[in-house]
């Protein structure tokens, strides 16, 4: 693929790679990419990335971060479930749950669940892209929660208050869509058309490589952390909220969640 125009991109994991929905002032198209590599070659250009895969690491302490915290606790139950505490960076290097949970145990102490373990390849690739890519994407790739994008965009007409979504995508997929296809509405009134476009071009591409797997789930957490990421919503704030809780690894990647709130 060639290189893209500047612009925002939304990244969510699918089972055999990577789902960006891109955007500008408007919806552009929904591309597919094998690992975290090509992502960033195909997108370098772009103002702002936002990946749903824990960045900035602990290395000694199975202590949550920062942000971590936060999230759960704005999300509140049941969606904070949604959060996990990402493993300690030696830990996500290793290649079994096994040898995961000694690493993990042997450094702080503390156990590893298997939730957390089934996302550390992903982890890897991003951490791996961050360190060591050419130019660095440090500052464009940034993290995101999808739940957490949902909460900012959901607000309240009435209160204005931010509101968490109800429905859970495992227990209730159907009535989930359809809710965050309502927040995203708001937003960008045209995205369920955009959705439809997207998940076309996402079969193209399957047709061409043959592998290709994404659910809906994928998609419309791409597009929520795209919409973030546009000038369709407003300015990019961080998770801590606190200036004081910020904190950066010690590879010097932070340790954020960004989220934007509708325009005024």
């Amino acid at each position: 693929m060639e290189p893209t125009q500047p612009g925002f991109v939304g990244v969510d994991a699918a089972p055999d790679g990577w789902v960006a929905v891109r955007y500008d002032d408007r919806y552009v198209d929904a591309r597919w990419y094998p690992d975290a590599e090509a992502l960033w070659a195909d997108n370098r250009d772009a103002e702002t990335i936002l990946i749903d895969v824990p960045i900035g690491l602990r290395e000694t302490s199975a202590d949550p971060r920062h942000c971590d915290r936060d999230a759960r606790a704005l999300l509140g139950s049941p969606r904070a479930s949604s959060v996990f505490t990402p493993p300690v960076r030696c830990a996500v290097y290793v290649g079994s749950y096994e040898s995961a949970k000694r690493t993990q145990e042997r450094k702080t102490g503390g156990s590893l669940g298997r939730q957390a373990y089934a996302i550390a390849d992903r982890i890897w690739e991003v951490d791996e892209l961050l360190q060591f890519a050419d130019p660095s994407p440090v500052g464009t790739v940034r993290e995101a929660h999808p739940e957490v994008c949902f909460w900012a965009l959901n607000r309240d007409a009435d209160t204005g208050q931010n509101a968490p979504t109800t429905y859970s995508k495992t227990g209730q997929p159907g009535l989930a869509f359809w809710e965050r296809v309502g927040i995203l509405e708001a937003v960008d009134g045209n995205v369920l058309s955009h959705l439809q476009d997207a998940g076309a071009a996402l079969a193209e591409q399957a047709d061409d490589d043959g592998s290709l797997a994404f659910g809906n789930d994928d998609l419309i957490d791409a597009f929520v952390l795209a919409l973030t990421a546009s000038p369709l919503t407003g300015s990019l704030r961080t998770l801590p909220r606190d200036p004081e809780d910020h904190e950066t690894d010690p590879r010097e990647l932070p340790m954020e969640m960004v989220y934007a709130e509708p325009l005024d």
